[in-house]
């Protein structure tokens, strides 16, 4: 078996190509005996894996598609494609936990070995190998061997392996800092720093895509400054997108886009200039489809913010980019002139955005949301099974299912919490736990053993918050959100074969350590296909896009509000940083408007307004009032008067009930008795004589004991149906029981508080 490794006499052999220029040489300070990184990665890989021919690893055992034993051939590569090939496969499955593409890696190899023969040119490496290249090569070995292109399934699995397996050797090759490479992706660059409950998933940012060489330099630096710094966040990182529209607009509207920049004299005309351009649909992505009717003003805003704070970097760290570009080997461009009067221009540039109305784009009525919940068990009923969807234009179709539980409950959850798409495919295992709130279970931990009971138990939802550090990451959520929760704990339990699940939802292939969270492309795929199946239409009969799954988070928190929940508690619930912003979810509905005014204004069918006496206007309160009504009957007291008597109300003169609270009031009684006997029994026990009738808790629960005796009895003489007042009262009084209002002191103000003293 012949080595690939850089032996003594071997890496002389090879030193034209491992060797670098001088200048590249002094940037990685190691003078002339440099050795390509590559060989490191080698030396530490396991023995049975530094090839030239990789076989007997336990974990290929029964791969399918194998008729025999699985093996990597890397003989005959010319230095140091070998090597690099091994170190991808054992990347793929030590470290990603992904299944080894043995097949395009072999037939790379043979590609690779047959153009080496031929003398034909091909690249130094598979670091310099671009997957255009790859592809093209493998083109050129089909027609060159067997006379015929390889097939579409043959060009993916080779598109896959030059990505994700390339970027990944690519990363652990590059000796500069992480934000210097083109392709930034957290699964294959340990390096990128991300939040604590940020998966290193496949998303890939792309600093390449700016063309402007000056520019892309400038960007990757001051993108990766701040995602080191923790100013900016992998979830929030849309400066990346933001600013390829603003290299976009350079190159396509100036001969000399460096004078931007460089001109502070002609900065207000240019910023007013990239305004008009970004809010344009047209250019807003290159890709036709992608092209909207008309672009928000919060869009068009951040741009002009994404450039600004751009500028306002580079003009408050010329010294150091002086060093950075140097050593980049990149051209300062304009920044040597940058200045704040562009970034000021543009925020100038900045456009009011109006009040948020009902947008049908980002709510979901009752009626659309009838039908959603009714076909939704489709995503999740096996592929061998068929359902009966009724249509939102009232067709019916037998469908399918799509064989995904996982996409069911996510999308469940989405509906149930209003929280993002990457809150709910993120968050952890252990995502739930018992709240200390009334009506929570106390003791018991719910999951999928002992599970939620009843409906009215209270639990604490802990979601992946990734967005903004600052905000809360949990909500009290009830028993219904429970037990989606803890069905899908039990389907990961069965169906991830793995110690400690670390993701609620799990991706289910390339997953063997499952460290990988459900993927968010397959989601919105299901959810398109599934949006195309069942065609929800809300009220108006507009289509409801399903895939668009933040509606769900616009709907969520718009009904909150138009139940009257506090703006701080409904900042609270949405997770926000600012009530400001949680007020951009909630939508103005006209329905909602209708209702308050015609609420407020008390209008009789004919236009003529409803007139009140003061007692119905007492009762109105008392129906506006929550804390009005008690366990066992209503409260009575006047809206201006303030309550002394605490929790005692069974005693109280304003306490009113009725025969409807009987049962309630037989059963309070009884317990009540049954508590004063155990507590007297278990006091005699502890100190060896009786409970005295003096005794302070005694006395308050042989208060309530008399009370309710005389309210039962009352209760019991009073004719069906009628109310009884303050029958609790040691005067068993049953009429109304005159108060005293201090008006003076409730209608005073500063003034008159002032006069008096």
């Amino acid at each position: 078996m012949t080595a690939i490794g850089p032996g003594p006499e071997r890496l002389t052999e090879s030193a034209v190509e491992l060797r670098v220029s001088a200048a590249d040489r002094a940037e990685d300070g190691a003078g002339d005996g440099w050795v390509d990184p590559i060989w490191a990665l080698w030396e530490a890989l396991p023995q049975r894996w530094r090839g030239p021919r990789i076989a007997g690893i336990p974990e290929w055992d029964g791969l399918p598609g194998w008729t025999e034993p699985p093996v990597l051939r890397l003989a005959g590569l010319p230095e140091p494609f070998a090597a690099e090939l091994a170190w991808m496969a054992h990347w793929q499955q030590h470290v990603d936990g992904a299944r080894v593409a043995i097949q395009p890696i072999n037939q790379l190899a043979l590609a690779i070995r047959r153009a080496h023969r031929q003398n034909r040119s091909i690249p130094t490496s598979m670091r310099t190998m671009t997957p255009q290249a790859a592809e093209w090569l493998l083109g050129w070995f089909y027609a060159d061997r067997w006379g015929r292109l390889p097939s579409p399934p043959a060009r993916a699995r080779l598109r896959s392996l030059m990505q994700i397996s390339r970027w990944a050797l690519v990363a652990a090759c590059h000796r500069g800092a992480w934000w210097e490479l083109d392709d930034w992706v957290p699964r294959c660059d340990p390096r990128i720093p991300l939040g604590d409950r940020e998966p290193r998933g496949q998303v890939r940012i792309t600093p390449a895509r700016v063309e402007l060489a000056w520019l892309r330099t400038a960007v990757k630096w001051h993108l990766g400054v701040r995602l080191q710094a923790g100013t900016l966040r992998w979830s929030t990182i849309g400066q990346a997108r933001q600013l390829v529209r603003f290299d976009r607009w350079l190159r396509t509207t100036f001969d000399d886009p460096t004078q931007v920049i460089s001109r502070a004299d002609e900065a207000g005309r240019f910023s007013a200039a990239f305004a008009r351009w970004v809010a344009d649909p047209a250019h807003r992505s290159e890709r036709p489809q992608d092209h909207r009717a008309r672009v928000q003003p919060r869009q068009v805003n951040s741009d002009l913010q994404a450039v600004a704070e751009l500028l306002e970097f580079m003009a408050d760290n010329r010294r150091e980019a002086v060093e950075v570009f140097a050593r980049l080997g990149v051209g300062m461009g304009p920044w040597p002139h940058v200045g704040d009067t562009a970034s000021a221009w543009l925020r100038a540039q900045h456009r009011v955005a109006r009040a948020p109305d009902l947008n049908p784009n980002h709510y979901i009525d009752d009626h659309a949301l009838a039908q959603i919940t009714a076909a939704v068990p489709l995503l999740g009923l096996p592929r061998s099974q068929q359902m009966l969807i009724r249509r939102g234009d009232g067709s019916e179709v037998l469908a399918h299912g799509f064989g995904d539980p996982q996409a069911m409950r996510m999308f469940l959850l989405q509906i149930l919490t209003g929280r993002r798409q990457n809150e709910i495919r993120a968050c952890e295992f252990d995502c739930l736990s018992a709240a200390s709130t009334p009506g929570a279970t106390s003791g018991a931990t719910p999951g999928p053993t002992s599970g939620p009971g009843g409906a009215g138990e209270v639990f604490r939802f802990r979601y992946a918050q990734s967005k903004i550090e600052i905000a809360p990451d949990t909500i009290l959520v009830d028993a219904e959100v429970a037990s989606v929760i803890g069905e899908q704990q039990r389907w990961i339990r069965d169906n991830v074969q793995v110690a400690q699940p670390r993701y609620l939802f799990a991706q289910r292939i390339s997953n063997a350590h499952g460290a990988k969270p459900y993927p968010p492309g397959t989601y919105n795929r299901w959810l398109r296909e599934f949006s195309d199946l069942v065609k929800i239409t809300d009220a108006a009969g507009r289509r409801v896009a399903l895939n668009h799954t933040h509606r769900f988070r616009h709907t969520r928190l718009t009904r909150l509000a138009e139940l009257g929940l506090p703006i701080k508690v409904l900042q609270r619930y949405a997770g926000h940083a600012t009530p400001t912003m949680s007020m951009h979810y909630v939508a103005a509905r006209e329905e909602h408007a209708e209702q308050a005014f015609l609420a407020t204004a008390k209008l009789r069918a004919d236009g003529t307004r409803v007139r009140f006496s003061a007692e119905d206007h007492d009762h109105l309160h008392l129906f506006e009032r929550a804390d009005r009504f008690l366990p066992n009957g209503w409260c009575m007291l006047p809206p201006l008067q303030n309550c002394d008597k605490g929790n005692a109300c069974l005693t109280c003169s304003v306490f009113v009930t009725d025969d409807t609270h009987t049962e309630s009031l037989r059963r309070q009684l009884e317990e009540t008795t049954a508590l004063i006997e155990r507590s007297r029994t278990r006091f005699a026990q502890r100190h060896g004589r009786e409970m005295g009738e003096d005794n302070v808790w005694l006395r308050q629960r042989r208060a309530e004991q008399q009370a309710l005796t005389r309210l039962l009895a009352t209760l019991d003489e009073t004719p069906a149906g009628g109310a009884l007042q303050g029958g609790g009262c040691a005067g068993a009084a049953t009429g109304p029981v005159p108060l005293e209002l201090d008006l003076t002191r409730v209608r005073s103000t500063p003034e008159t508080a002032a006069e008096s003293d």
